[in-house]
């Protein structure tokens, strides 16, 4: 038995589509849950932390493994993740790499989890 469904306004709806709209859904759904689970890390998050405490701030594998507590290798393997997912982007000078935050990323990810539905929203 086939029913009409009710057309829903699309001009005032009231939530966003998570993430940004892309042409293939599923690649984009797929990139956002590689971001995530880069950041799927105690120690991946304390590097980030450690990068967001003012822009421009920049820390070489050295620095992490330091404030980590960790080996050079493992503090290494953190950043490459991090820096795969493009949550970090590399600067390298001479022999030393110098890792930032990608900020661009990090606000797409800030937009996907943010919470877009008021109380008295109809599709709550």
């Amino acid at each position: 038995m086939n029913r009409t469904l009710p057309l829903v306004a699309t001009t005032s709806a009231c939530c966003a589509p998570i993430g940004q709209i892309a042409a293939d859904p599923e690649a984009n759904a797929i990139e956002i849950a590689t971001r995530l689970k880069a950041l799927a890390d105690p120690s991946r998050i304390r590097i980030v932390q450690d990068l967001a405490c003012c822009e421009g701030h920049e820390i070489t594998t050295t620095d992490a493994a330091a404030f980590l507590n960790v080996s050079e290798a493992t503090a290494n393997h953190h950043l490459k993740r991090l820096q795969q997912a493009e949550i970090v982007a590399p600067r390298r000078d001479a022999q030393r790499v110098y890792y930032r935050l990608n900020l661009d990323v990090l606000r797409q990810l800030g937009a996907v989890l943010q919470v877009k539905c008021a109380a008295n929203c109809h599709c709550a």
